[in-house]
């Protein structure tokens, strides 16, 4: 950082100021036409100088006519299309064909595209204006209306005849409205989110249906085995521990984001794995763990 740089707000270097593109207004930004063609009034109140009254030297009296510019015209003068007669003979010599061709290319866009940034700069500058206008009248009109309030007792007709409630402003529906859609939208959300979760449940207890005969002959020989008659009475009964093992192994799958007291993988483990959180959690853990073993290795070198 140099001298000079306080006033540059103590940065090391400022950009260029841009240039324009096109020097002069093209003839299709009527707006400046017509404002060039209206007669302005001279004297105090108006511009130039008035009769009688001599201009100073090295200015003019009345100002230089604005020139006016045609687009197409200016992209012919200055990117004159290659004659059909000049073949390249060389690959150098087909190179530079190619590279002035774009060079014509680019520069036939950029004079267009700026053409019409112009033109639509002049369009939103009328409808702004016309909005202040429209804005400024209805101002005009509210100052303007009468209130007999002011003067008088309102009756008790017209207290009846106002409304109850004052309406929505367009900006207040507005936000109501998407206040609306945010919520139906998060409802929606929610509800496909609950079917998931119960998706994944029912593929994990899928593996215990039974589908066949054979399945069925054998579950109703191993329940009611005479060995398994204390686990189908344990399974039946409910007693305290078994509520609080229950109780425990929803707590921990609440935590956890699992399924069966974590023998199943859960809807937000899944969810994880498809947005690559977890993966990229694994990989910050296991450069931790690396970073701590490098760090205990130098710790052990230097107490050798």
């Amino acid at each position: 950082m140099g001298k000079g740089a306080a006033k540059y707000g103590y940065k090391s270097g400022i950009l260029p100021s841009t240039r324009r593109i096109l020097k002069n207004p093209t003839v299709n930004q009527t707006n400046i036409i017509e404002k060039i063609k209206d007669v302005k009034p001279k004297g105090i109140k108006g511009t130039g100088y008035a009769d009688g009254i001599k201009h100073p030297r090295g200015s003019h009296r009345n100002p230089p006519p604005v020139k006016f510019v045609n687009v197409e015209e200016v992209i012919y003068n200055s990117v004159k299309p290659r004659s059909e007669g000049a073949k390249a003979t060389s690959e150098k010599q087909l190179l530079k064909q190619n590279q002035a061709e774009l060079r014509r290319k680019f520069l036939s866009e950029s004079l267009r595209n700026e053409e019409q940034r112009l033109l639509m700069q002049e369009e939103l500058l009328k409808k702004k204006e016309r909005i202040l206008h429209e804005q400024r009248e209805a101002e005009l009109q509210e100052i303007n209306k009468e209130r007999s309030s002011n003067l008088t007792i309102p009756t008790l007709e017209d207290i009846m005849n106002q409304p109850l409630m004052r309406q929505r402003t367009a900006e207040e529906q507005a936000i109501l409205n998407l206040k609306r859609k945010h919520n139906k939208e998060m409802i929606e959300f929610k509800a496909k989110e609950r079917k998931l979760a119960s998706l994944v449940q029912l593929s994990h207890a899928a593996d215990h249906f039974i589908v066949t005969e054979e399945q069925l002959a054998a579950t109703v020989e191993k329940v009611f085995a005479s060995d398994n008659q204390d686990v189908l009475r344990n399974k039946l009964s409910l007693s305290s521990s078994q509520q609080t093992a229950r109780n425990e192994s929803e707590i921990s799958d609440a935590l956890f984001g699992t399924l069966g007291n974590g023998r199943f993988v859960g809807l937000p483990i899944v969810k994880e794995f498809l947005s690559g959180e977890m993966e990229q959690f694994t990989e910050d853990v296991n450069s931790k763990l690396d970073d701590l073993s490098k760090q205990a290795e130098e710790r052990k070198d230097s107490v050798l």
